[in-house]
């Protein structure tokens, strides 16, 4: 086979990338994802569903075995990285946040030169079909529609939260993707109402895969890119158990934040003496590459939702969130983020616990994306290193006090109560998957739960929780901060592994038009790209860099 465009990952940013490129008859594009590729007419019910739960308990999703760590000398921990077609837009909680337009024009100002707000608002404009607002800020005529659920929908215990919010001073935003800063909005969500609107839906729809030069293999794994004369000639890919070789004029890398810079890397193209320490000759010699990982740490507060918490058909996990400052000093404002989530599983367990959660909007912290070895049917080595850099320590211990303020504020204890520390733990995930056995544990624990208070009380101290009990953790600063450090979470929100830079920047991998420095033909479409973490969920900003990019490679053709 060979491609005018060959874009490898079928995720947020390869769905796009495939779709804008194949516009061109004159292209023949092929998109390479290495899980299942579902038509529209087949994507899965749990792919569709607008509780995102549905979907982030099916292992069948997912790398099966990735795992990362939270710094260097911690235990590796499973991590849900989206392994079907539409990636993280598939299964994510479908927040579309775009992000602060300061962080763009801060992105242009550290070298990702023409990523302002004002050149990247089209793109944003571009990628949406929003359902609520029709202004000069907002799209009327993209794939992904947008919308948000009114407060007169919203369950008692998240409106019992922003009760407290108001009290502390903070106010409602209308509208927080034309507005930016302190306060608490809506959510806007990539769904219609009845369906989630993943990148897989909303660009690969039936009219665009019936394009005669667009070209789709799933379950299709790309092992590494191919150079000839100095230029990217295509990649190896593993079909159907075989393997294969596509050639292409032009190659897009899609894989994402951690499988990004893990197949430049295997390709001979990233830090120099850590290729050669696994027998790879060095093609380019970038130190960036796998470098700068950020994401958004998180840290949660859970606790019991009584009947008056459920007399509400709840159709999301979380209708809201409250953006707040830090106040320490030379951080931006609005850097905190707390949500209030009102169901936290499909099941019957989960639909009676409601959780306060936190995470850093903009961290300093950075890890880092390296092989494991030159064998591509190994995962990378993934260390976060969460909360390295004293500010996200400070604020996320923070945040855990201020969430447990929150949550013994009135009126939020007659919504929640038996309050806990809670992780996602691997206990959580082997109960949250979806089986017969799982539906009636949890069925007879929630009667339990509802029956009596000793009972309830019972299961959450010895059952349910499994971190010290949280008046220990309030009361002894030690404590708190190993508390934090040990069970500090991902938003999946990956992202800064390639950064965009100025090419004579050693640590840039990609110019500011997507294509990798030194290889002329090979370009990155995906979170990997950013030069920092926006302030925000990152779906949204890693389709407006897809489309922007795809619009850049248009222009430069594949010569």
């Amino acid at each position: 086979m060979h491609a005018t465009h060959l874009v490898i990952g079928g995720g947020s940013g390869g769905c796009v990338m495939a779709a804008r490129l194949s516009e061109d008859a004159s292209n023949k594009v092929i998109l390479v994802e290495a899980g299942q590729n579902y038509t529209p007419d087949q994507i899965p019910d749990d792919l569709r569903d607008t509780y995102s739960g549905s979907a982030l308990m099916n292992p069948s999703y997912f790398w099966k075995n990735l795992k990362v760590r939270r710094r260097a000398d911690a235990a590796p921990v499973y991590y849900e990285q989206g392994r079907v077609l539409g990636g993280g837009s598939s299964v994510n909680g479908q927040v579309a946040l775009r992000g602060a337009p300061e962080d763009y024009d801060h992105w242009h100002a550290i070298g990702a030169k023409g990523w302002d707000w004002n050149s990247v608002l089209p793109y944003f404009r571009r990628l949406e079909t929003d359902l609520d607002y029709t202004d000069q800020l907002h799209g009327a005529q993209g794939p992904i529609t947008v919308r948000r659920m009114p407060m007169d929908q919203w369950d008692d215990f998240t409106l019992s939260v922003t009760k407290v919010w108001n009290e502390l001073g903070y106010a409602l935003r209308p509208d927080m993707n034309g507005e930016f800063g302190e306060g608490y909005s809506p959510l806007p969500l990539s769904n219609d109402g009845s369906a989630r609107r993943s990148t897989a839906a909303g660009y690969l729809d039936a009219a665009t895969r019936r394009r005669p030069n667009l070209q789709i293999l799933g379950e299709a794994q790309v092992r590494r890119i191919l150079f000839a004369d100095g230029r990217a000639a295509g990649a190896e890919v593993r079909r159907n158990g075989e393997i294969e070789t596509i050639t292409a004029d032009t190659v897009v890398v899609c894989a994402g934040a951690l499988h990004t810079p893990w197949l430049l890397m295997l390709s001979g193209i990233g830090p120099g003496a850590h290729l050669r320490q696994h027998g790879i000759d060095v093609r380019l010699d970038r130190p960036g590459v796998g470098s700068n990982l950020m994401d958004h740490p998180a840290i949660h507060i859970s606790g019991y939702l009584p009947p008056v918490s459920r007399h509400k058909m709840v159709l999301r996990r979380n209708y809201t969130y409250l953006r707040w400052s830090s106040g320490l000093p030379d951080v931006p404002a609005a850097d905190m983020v707390m949500m209030a989530v009102c169901r936290s599983a499909w099941h019957a367990i989960g639909v009676r616990i409601g959780t306060l959660s936190s995470y850093i909007g903009r961290s300093y912290s950075t890890g880092e994306v390296r092989l494991t070895s030159a064998n591509p049917d190994d995962e990378p080595y993934v260390d976060f290193n969460w909360l390295s850099d004293p500010r996200d320590m400070d604020r996320m211990t923070d945040a855990f006090r201020r969430m447990a303020r929150i949550l013994a504020s009135d009126p939020v204890p007659n919504y929640l109560s038996n309050l806990f520390a809670s992780r996602l733990s691997q206990r959580v995930r082997n109960v949250s998957q979806k089986n017969f056995k799982n539906a009636v544990l949890t069925n007879v624990a929630a009667v339990m739960m509802d029956s009596s208070t000793s009972l309830r009380k019972l299961l959450f101290d010895k059952v349910i929780s499994d971190c010290l009990p949280l008046p220990e953790l309030l009361a002894d600063a030690g404590k708190l901060e190993r508390h934090v450090r040990d069970n500090v979470q991902s938003a999946w929100h990956a992202s800064c592994t390639c950064r965009m830079g100025d090419p004579a920047d050693p640590r840039t991998v990609v110019g500011p038009d997507g294509r990798v420095v030194g290889a002329d033909n090979l370009f990155i479409a995906d979170a990997s790209v950013m030069p920092e973490v926006s302030r925000t969920n990152t779906n949204i900003p890693t389709i407006m860099i897809a489309e922007r990019i795809a619009e850049m490679v248009r222009q430069r053709g594949f010569a």
